[in-house]
C-alpha cells in the first residue's frame, strides 16, 4: 500500500521522517520538504520503514549526491542533503541529547565540519565469485556487497588502490571464504590487513609478499578473525602514525580515529584543555591518540586500555620520542574493572574516550573523585549525555562541548567535552 507524504525532518538514524495517518514513517534518502509516494516495508521502532516509490517534489535542502554508488552502498546515508542542513542536523543531535538529560546546551560550540577525502581507515567486505573477487561495502541493513569503483569519503590513496586490490587478491584469496580487508593510510604508506578464515599456503604467502611489493604497501598482515592476533606477512616500511611528537606503529587492524584531519581536531581540543604540569589519566587510551598528544606538557600520563598490543605500541612510541619517563601504561578492562577514586587520588586531569556504549561506571567514579578537569571524547551523543548528567551530579560542569564531524554523510557525530569541577 502506498501513501503520499511530506518529509518533515531527519531522524537520528539519518532517515527522513514523515507522518502517515498518525504513524511515523522512516524513509531512507528522504530530505526535509520532499513530497514523496512511499510504500511501507516493515515495522521500525516506533513506526514503519518505507521506501520511496516516486519523487513528486524535492525539498529545498535536497542536492545531487557526490557518489555514483549512493543509494545502493550502505556507507553513506546523507549525501542528498545540503551541507548547511546536514551540519545543522548533526549539531542538533548533540543539543537534543543533552537537553533530554536537563543539561544546559549553551556551552555547545559550532560543529567542526568534515571534508571529502579525509578518511584514512576503511574496512571492506570481500566475497569470492568464481575467479574474481567482489570487494566493496555492504548495502544498508544487508549482507549484499556493493562493488565500489569510487569513494569520495576515502583518502585518494585508498580509493585509487581498490581496483588494483580487487585484481591482485583474487588469485590468492581462500576459495569460498568470505572475509574483510582493512586499509589504513599511514606515514609509511598503506597498511593492509586481510581478515579471512582458512589457511594461506606457503605459495600464497609468497604471492602476498610479492603483492605487497607490487602495490608498494607499508605492511601486509593476515588474521582468521578479529579476535586473533594478526600475522604480518610483509613489512616494507614502518606503518607509523603520529600522535603529538611520537611516531607510533599500531598493531595490524588496531583502532585509530577514522579521519586524519578529524583526529587532529580532536587531539587539539583535548590538549588545549589539559594544563601544563598536569598528572593525567587516559582511560581507553588505545595506541595513544590523546595520551601522547598531551605528554610533552604534562608531568605524568598514565594510560589504561584492555588492548595489550595497542598499549605496547603507545609505550614504544613514547620511548622513541623521549617521553618514556613520563608515560606509564596498564592493561585493564575498564568495563569489568573500573578505576577507583583511590586510583585517581593524585590526578589533576582525566581523559575519557570510551566506545559507543559510554562509560557509566567510570563516570560515576569520576563524579565522586577529586579530579578537577575531565575531558570526555565521545562518538555517541546519547550515552555521552547520560554520563554527562552523572558527572554534573558530582560537581563537574561542562564548560565547552565541541561537535566534530568525523564520519562524513553518516549519522555519527563525535564530540569533545571539557568538564571542570565547581568550587
Amino acid at each position: 500500500m502506498t501513501a503520499t507524504v511530506t518529509v518533515t525532518a531527519i531522524g537520528s538514524g539519518g532517515d527522513g521522517l514523515a507522518d502517515d495517518g498518525g504513524e511515523r514513517l522512516y524513509i531512507p534518502h528522504g530530505a526535509p520538504g520532499d513530497r514523496l509516494v512511499v510504500e511501507r516495508e516493515g515495522k521500525a521502532g516506533d513506526g514503519w520503514r518505507a521506501r520511496i516509490v516516486e519523487h513528486l517534489a524535492d525539498g529545498p535542502d535536497r542536492v545531487p549526491p557526490a557518489c555514483r554508488h549512493f543509494g545502493d552502498c550502505g556507507g553513506c546515508s546523507l549525501q542528498h542533503v545540503s551541507a548547511a542542513a546536514y551540519q545543522a542536523w548533526k549539531r542538533d543531535r548533540v543539543v537534543e541529547a543533552l537537553a533530554r538529560q536537563g543539561i544546559d546546551t549553551a556551552c555547545i560550540a559550532p560543529l567542526v565540519p568534515a571534508a571529502p577525502g579525509d578518511r584514512r581507515r576503511l574496512r571492506l567486505a570481500v566475497r569470492p565469485m568464481g575467479v574474481r573477487l567482489l570487494l566493496g561495502f555492504n548495502a544498508a541493513a544487508s549482507h549484499r556487497i556493493v562493488e565500489v569503483t569510487e569513494c569520495p569519503v576515502a583518502a585518494p590513496a585508498l580509493a585509487t588502490l581498490l581496483p588494483r586490490l580487487r585484481t591482485a587478491l583474487a588469485p590468492v584469496w581462500p576459495r569460498r571464504k568470505d572475509g574483510d580487508i582493512a586499509l589504513t593510510l599511514t606515514e609509511g604508506g598503506v597498511d593492509l590487513l586481510l581478515v579471512v578464515p582458512g589457511e594461506f599456503t606457503g605459495a600464497a604467502r609468497t604471492a602476498l609478499a610479492r603483492l605487497a611489493e607490487e602495490l608498494d604497501l607499508a605492511r601486509l598482515s593476515i588474521a582468521p578473525d578479529d579476535r586473533t592476533l594478526a600475522e604480518p606477512i610483509a613489512i616494507r616500511r614502518p606503518p607509523a602514525v603520529r600522535f603529538g611528537p611520537a611516531a607510533v606503529v599500531p598493531p595490524p587492524g588496531g583502532f585509530l580515529q577514522a579521519g586524519l584531519a578529524a583526529e587532529r581536531t580532536l587531539a587539539g581540543l583535548v590538549a588545549e584543555a589539559i594544563p601544563a604540569g598536569a598528572v593525567v589519566g587516559d582511560l581507553h587510551a588505545g595506541c595513544g591518540t590523546f595520551a601522547l598528544a598531551v605528554a610533552s606538557r604534562a608531568r605524568r600520563v598514565r594510560a589504561f586500555d584492555r588492548d595489550g598490543p595497542a598499549l605496547d605500541a603507545l609505550l614504544a612510541g613514547a620511548r622513541a620520542a623521549g617521553l618514556g619517563a613520563k608515560v606509564a601504561v596498564e592493561r585493564r578492562d575498564l568495563d569489568r574493572r573500573p578505576l577507583t577514586t583511590r586510583d585517581m587520588r593524585d590526578w589533576t586531569a582525566a581523559i575519557l574516550d570510551p566506545p559507543r556504549a559510554g562509560a557509566a561506571a567510570q563516570a560515576a567514579t569520576l563524579a565522586g573523585a577529586a579530579v578537577p578537569i575531565v575531558v570526555y571524547v565521545s562518538c555517541n551523543p546519547a550515552t555521552f549525555a547520560r554520563d554527562a548528567a552523572v558527572l554534573a551530579s558530582g560537581g563537574l560542569r561542562p564548560q565547552r562541548i565541541t561537535p566534530v564531524d568525523q564520519f562524513l554523510w553518516s549519522p555519527h557525530v563525535e564530540l569533545v567535552a571539557v568538564f571542570r569541577r565547581s568550587a
